[in-house]
């Protein structure tokens, strides 16, 4: 899970409280104003000490030095207490949000869940209107594998940030000090990347949820809301490649592959744009196009395109080398081809790969024997099923060509072995 650190903003540091604060609290805001942080806290530790244990404003200039050391556990605590103390004080606190998501963050990390989403409840009755809680709720619920809360965490954290949004574009264009303006810049930059990753997570799991169903009205559904969630996010970051292709999938999925081709060519657009403008490296738009050529190449197969579809994944294999699913999706659209020669020579270059799982082998070999079958080499074609079967011996249908491929040599004995064992695993 990637989780990231929050600052808050430097116009929220120094503003001062009302002039009645008592002796202490000035004497802790003088040591804050003279950088002495670590002084300020020693303070406030000695004044809550005494008869002033239950001053909230103590509480909150203590979460205030604890902040400007960036220690947000400290600060996320004083804060947390202060406003049990006196919620009037939510307001003074809501700028200072970040530390409860920072300490949430650094204890869902250590992987101490129950405290980071306590930290993180605190965060969001002191701050509602704050998405990034919902979203590290929602992160690590799906870490957790419970699909159903995760999403509804990130449905109510894109809400939050859409609100968002819309008043950071209106506070943007009244701004006119350009300090002011860069900050909201700058919140306007993080909300947007907020929306894209509850949007993509939304997404798969809608996606998961639409693959796992059998009731049709539940997956159109299904579908329906991830493809909504998906291009909501483009109009949020129209740039953002992983977006397209996740909606790219979806539209694979429902068979719309002339719409997922456009998806495609507009992710292209725009890895070209972000590295005109700076602000994607060179390195990184090779590996990102390279993924959207990838899919792009399987969904032109799937059309039935072999051509260009072989032709886009030659050029992802150029970057992306001999992985499995580029060579494995080469030889596949040999084979419908009915270019065996070819198909073969690529799924044996594929078996002969280091580090890919058992499965992956069974498939590489499978093809092989695929092959061989159609070019009428029954000896070859039964090495081939064998080396399947070990790699992946409780797959029926492997042990059912495997009696064919016995029958056809005319080894019935052991055909009927075979068929056998085919028998019993799919009685399992």
């Amino acid at each position: 899970m990637k989780l990231m650190k929050v600052l808050i903003p430097a116009v929220a540091l120094l503003i001062m409280a009302a002039a009645c604060s008592s002796p202490a609290v000035t004497g802790i805001k003088v040591h804050i104003q003279n950088s002495e942080y670590q002084e300020a806290i020693h303070l406030a530790d000695s004044v809550l000490a005494g008869p002033e244990a239950d001053n909230p404003e103590v509480w909150y200039w203590r979460g205030r030095a604890y902040s400007m050391m960036r220690n947000w556990e400290g600060s996320a605590e004083s804060f947390q207490m202060a406003y049990r103390l006196d919620p009037q004080m939510q307001q003074q606190i809501s700028s200072y949000w970040p530390a409860f998501y920072n300490t949430a963050t650094a204890y869902a990390s250590e992987g101490r869940r129950e405290e980071a989403v306590e930290m993180l409840e605190t965060g969001k009755s002191i701050v509602p209107e704050r998405p990034e809680f919902d979203q590290l709720l929602g992160q690590m619920a799906l870490n957790a594998g419970d699909h159903e809360q995760a999403l509804e965490y990130f449905e109510t954290s894109l809400g939050l940030a859409r609100e968002m949004i819309v008043t950071l574009q209106r506070s943007i264009a009244n701004a006119t000090d350009p300090v002011i303006a860069e900050q909201l810049q700058e919140q306007y930059d993080r909300t947007t990347a907020s929306i894209v990753l509850s949007s993509y997570n939304a997404g798969a799991i809608l996606k998961n949820f639409y693959l796992h169903t059998e009731d049709q009205a539940e997956a159109s559904d299904y579908m329906d809301r991830a493809v909504d969630i998906y291009l909501k996010a483009i109009e949020a970051d129209p740039s953002n490649a992983d977006i397209m292709t996740g909606l790219a999938e979806l539209y694979i999925l429902s068979e719309q592959y002339d719409e997922a081709l456009s998806i495609y060519d507009n992710a292209l657009v725009a890895i070209e744009n972000g590295v005109e403008e700076g602000w994607i490296p060179p390195e990184d738009a090779d590996e990102m196009r390279a993924g959207v050529l990838l899919t792009r190449g399987f969904t032109l197969i799937e059309m039935e395109r072999y051509e260009e579809g072989i032709n886009e994944l030659q050029e992802c294999r150029a970057t992306m080398g001999d992985t499995y699913q580029v060579l494995a999706m080469i030889g596949h659209a040999h084979f419908v081809m009915e270019n065996y020669e070819t198909s073969l020579e690529t799924m044996k270059m594929l078996a002969e790969r280091e580090g890919l799982t058992a499965e992956e082998y069974a498939n590489a070999w499978y093809m092989i024997y695929a092959n061989y079958i159609r070019l009428e080499k029954d000896t070859e074609a039964l090495a081939a099923i064998q080396a399947a079967i070990q790699y992946q011996g409780d797959n029926a249908d492997y042990w059912e060509y495997l009696a064919q491929t016995y029958s056809r040599l005319g080894r019935n004995a052991q055909a009927m072995e075979a068929m056998e064992q085919a028998l019993e695993l799919r009685g399992q």
